[in-house]
């Protein structure tokens, strides 16, 4: 989920220095005006201090500095001409979207955004199977089913309107629309259809910025219509040191199944997070570190719902030249559950622990600014002492992006 966390960065303090950045430029010393401007801490919440930062980075070579420059002063006044006019003149001569600090667009009052992404793959674990032999020497029963593997087409997109509210300054609304279909080439039970209605409200301050989503989710899965969940995931982003951006988080999940069957499986989570978004040159960094606590509505029937896990997920976006970016991510999540790994015929005390670790690489080729090839493979490992959780699966991906 892509959210507004451009509004904020970089409002920070009072104005101090614009003269003496000014002054500068008038004198066309603009490698200076870059070093004053950063330096300029007292000022941030100027635009005007980020239109001649972007203007002198953008006179002596520097467009990428100049693109993050110029997408600040729209932060700070949305309305400025000669900001958007530089940069979408950017944007169409380096063939590309932009890649700066700023990980998040903003989208201006009234704005509707589409996005539509086709991709087609192989994954060689649908079911995130340990294997039938594997699963035999566990129960003691020959026959378990094992892993299942096939190609696929995946559709994803969304749609969403940003309104600004005139009346309250600072806060706007947002509602999304989003649709994800995998249809897999055989192994249909697999086949997996979601549909999301989220509606945000946020606010931007001179020091931070709030953003409240509330989504509900409705889930088709294993040939049913499986699952709803409900969601809650506010969310503060701070500035920090230069060009840096706190983030903190909040989550609140309800699942609640569908089919009578299933009932025992409803559950409610609950998760607290921080985070750090940091540049290095032409990449963008994001750690973020998230304790969640799971609960069962009803834990004298099913296992393994109630439990604590702590996931730390690291990502790095680089771009390469105009038109080439890859995007890496590792993710790593500690599972503690209450139930113990034992079966009715070889009862066992010992608690459940997983260890799940993935990594997710992606190769775009920016074909227009509104156009976007890639290819994609993601790894997944899951160790756990209860066997029937452990797997490993290898998903490969080519497909199309598409925004307008």
């Amino acid at each position: 989920m892509k959210i507004l966390l451009i509004l904020l960065f970089s409002n920070v303090l009072l104005q101090a220095s614009y003269t003496k950045v000014l002054r500068y430029y008038e004198q066309g010393r603009y490698h200076k005006v870059r070093t004053e401007a950063k330096e300029s801490y007292s000022d941030y919440n100027n635009p005007k201090l980020h239109l001649l930062w972007a203007k002198s980075a953008e006179k002596t070579g520097l467009t990428t500095e100049a693109m993050s420059a110029y997408e600040r002063v729209l932060i700070l006044d949305e309305e400025n001409e000669e900001a958007a006019t530089a940069l979408a003149l950017i944007y169409q001569n380096t063939n590309r979207n932009g890649l700066s600090v700023n990980p998040y667009a903003v989208e201006k009052n009234g704005k509707w955004k589409a996005r539509a992404n086709l991709s087609l793959g192989y994954d060689n674990n649908l079911n995130a199977n340990p294997g039938g032999d594997a699963l035999d020497e566990y129960y003691g029963v020959v026959g378990n089913k094992g892993t299942l593997s096939s190609q696929f087409i995946r559709f994803t997109g969304d749609v969403s309107y940003t309104y600004q509210l005139e009346e309250a300054e600072g806060w706007f609304l947002k509602g999304t629309f989003n649709l994800y279909n995998q249809s897999n080439f055989s192994a249909h039970k697999y086949d997996l259809l979601m549909g999301t209605i989220e509606v945000a409200t946020g606010y931007t301050a001179s020091n931070y910025s709030f953003y409240l989503p509330v989504s509900y989710d409705k889930i088709h899965y294993l040939d049913k219509s499986l699952m709803e969940r409900y969601r809650l995931m506010p969310r503060v982003f701070i500035p920090i040191f230069t060009d840096s951006l706190l983030d903190l988080s909040l989550n609140y999940t309800r699942r609640s199944y569908i089919d009578k069957i299933d009932k025992n499986n409803d559950a409610n989570s609950f998760g607290v997070g921080a985070g750090i978004f940091f540049p290095i040159e032409n990449s963008l960094a994001h750690i973020n570190i998230k304790y969640e606590k799971r609960t069962s509505d009803n834990n004298l029937i099913n296992q393994f719902i109630d439990a604590t896990f702590i996931n730390v997920d690291a990502s790095i976006k680089h771009s390469f030249n105009d038109s080439l970016t890859a995007d890496a991510k590792y993710s790593f999540r500690y599972g503690d559950y209450n139930d113990d790994v034992g079966t009715l015929t070889t009862p066992s005390s010992i608690k459940r622990v997983d260890y799940f670790n993935q990594i997710d690489f992606k190769l775009s080729y920016i074909l227009k600014p509104d156009v976007e090839l890639y290819v994609r493979d993601v790894y997944a490992n899951n160790s756990s002492n209860y066997i029937p959780t452990e797997y490993n699966k290898n998903i490969f991906m080519v497909g199309i992006n598409l925004t307008y």
